[in-house]
């Protein structure tokens, strides 16, 4: 959102704006629409803007003649109503990280320009990256009220802006921005018509309706080509007790983690549409089946998607998303044990590139994620904090990134901290993967608690790397129940052909500590695991 100026803003960095917006593809096919913007703003900037009228623009811009009546012939306003359209689509897409913005308010024809990103009031950079090719597009429309009073419209315009800004913190889709949409309040129209009229693929739709301290927020995502509603939900809360703004961000954040997430309705509907087997991936299909890999990652799912991504930045050396996601998937070489290769050795082709990601895009949660998880698997502790914190800056509500910061966390020391981070984890992400309960499990057992560990390593399924066992089996022996180990230790031995070497390399790269490692050991050697 445009921020308050804190200084007046250069003319040539105006200047400067105005031939990034001519050149979009909302303006550059359109001459009368490049020269009637032009006009306006180099008519403000030479201090002019308040001759800026109807008659004026008639004759200066759309060569009316000298008795040419805007009252009569409107085609001054009705251009100026599609300027702010054009100008509103150019923001909501390719212009969405611009720094300036050259906004035509109605009633007036004298632009403002607003500086949307100001080093001196935010700590986050501006991006003008292009959006990838292929990347879901989404069009949040304004939320209804419907609590019966004009007076309570600030909530439903309040969730909609917080929606679309935790969507817009997850790079792999593409949100419009909220100029584009709020033109649509109270239009009662086909989604499939404003799919189409703003580009997008998806459209989210809500209510809010507040009485006697009593919220319900309802959220839905609708296919924008089909018109077909493909998730609902509502979420309730009590005013009287919790915090607006902290229930507005609760809210949001789980609607759009439920919508964006890696593992979310969007990317789990596109995996329906995708044949597995082609072998005309583009850039961005390699990085979905990335994150479909890391829900029930296999040695022969990693090898085909390390040389699928490796082939997307090839494609597209400055797609961020997939350098963050190669990075993870070098690291998986230590951490899973897979497909491992020597040189150039695994933890150092991760760091390479994750700094890679998070240069091209440094608010790339993926990036950020990788590059914390690949210094704390280096030792490098104090630069995996400060990379941590960057991470949760670029998107707090990124379920993965929170549940392997909450191991780091608690492997450090900070076990309460830990648990925080994988309870939010858990809470954000509507379909975890198993590995979560591997996380949950380890900071139960290292607490002491083993049933509850217990409970945790049996969820974990298939849905992990290499030895889910060692988990079950571990706790098993810490609580003497010897006698339930015999199948999972065949299991074990059937799937890892070294169980105890895996179990030193996990130890080393997850720098446990030593009293939870003899814990570890111990409990497995009560059961005869090795």
């Amino acid at each position: 959102m445009p921020t308050a100026l804190t200084s007046k803003i250069d003319p040539r960095i105006i200047a400067e704006q105005l031939k990034r917006v001519l050149a979009s593809p909302q303006f550059s096919e359109t001459t009368r629409m490049k020269r009637f913007l032009s006009h306006l703003v180099t008519e403000t900037l030479a201090g002019r803007g308040d001759e800026l009228k109807g008659y004026a623009l008639g004759l200066d811009v759309f060569d009316k003649p000298e008795d040419f009546d805007p009252g009569i012939d409107t085609i001054v306003r009705v251009q100026a109503n599609k300027l702010r359209s054009r100008l509103d689509l150019y923001y909501g897409k390719e212009g969405r990280g611009d720094p300036v913005r050259i906004h035509v308010p109605k009633g007036s024809y004298a632009p403002v320009f607003e500086i949307a990103f100001d080093p001196e009031l935010s700590n986050e950079p501006a991006s003008s990256e292009p959006e990838p090719d292929g990347r879901k597009s989404l069009a949040v429309m304004p939320f209804d009220n419907l609590s019966g009073d004009p007076d309570q419209e600030y909530l439903a315009d309040g969730f909609t802006e917080e929606v679309i800004a935790a969507l817009a913190r997850f790079r792999e889709v593409s949100v419009l921005s909220r100029h584009v949409t709020f033109r649509f309040r109270d239009r009662s129209r086909d989604p499939r018509d404003i799919g189409e009229e703003l580009g997008v693929h998806y459209l989210v739709e809500g209510s809010v309706r507040h009485w006697a301290g009593n919220l319900r927020v309802t959220a839905q995502l609708v296919d924008a080509l089909s018109g077909e509603q493909i998730l609902s939900d509502a979420y309730d809360r009590d005013l009287n007790v919790d915090s607006l703004f902290d229930v507005q961000e609760d809210i949001a954040a789980r609607i759009a983690t439920e919508i964006a997430e890696p593992h979310g309705i969007i990317h789990r509907t596109g995996a329906l549409h995708r044949r597995a087997g082609t072998q005309t991936f583009d850039a961005y299909q390699c990085r979905l089946l990335a994150t479909e890999y890391w829900r029930q990652p296999t040695v022969e799912q990693h090898a085909r998607v390390r040389d699928l991504l490796e082939r997307a930045v090839q494609l597209d050396p400055d797609y961020a998303g997939a350098w963050g996601m190669l990075a993870i998937v070098y690291g998986d070489e230590v951490r899973g044990g897979y497909n491992f290769q020597k040189e150039p050795p695994p933890l150092d082709r991760a760091l390479k590139a994750a700094e890679r990601s998070v240069s091209l895009d440094p608010m790339n949660a993926t990036g950020q994620h990788a590059l914390f998880l690949t210094h704390y698997h280096r030792g490098s502790f104090d630069t995996y904090r400060i990379a941590a914190q960057k991470a949760l800056r670029a998107n707090p509500n990124y379920p993965d990134m929170l549940a392997d910061m909450a191991i780091c966390e608690a492997l450090l020391g900070d076990r309460d901290k830990g648990f925080q981070l994988i309870e939010r984890a858990t809470e954000l992400s509507p379909h975890p993967p198993g590995w979560y309960h591997a996380v949950t499990c380890i900071l139960h057992f290292q607490a002491g608690a083993y049933e509850a560990a217990l409970a945790s390593a049996r969820q974990i399924g298939d849905a992990m790397w290499n030895g889910p066992e060692l988990l079950v089996l571990m706790c098993l022996g810490q609580l003497d129940r010897e006698e339930d180990a015999a199948e999972l230790i065949r299991r074990l031995h059937a799937n890892v052909p070294d169980p105890s070497q895996l179990l030193e390399t996990l130890l080393a790269i997850w720098h446990a500590p030593d009293e939870l490692s003899e814990r570890i050991r111990n409990g497995l050697n009560k059961v005869g695991a090795f």
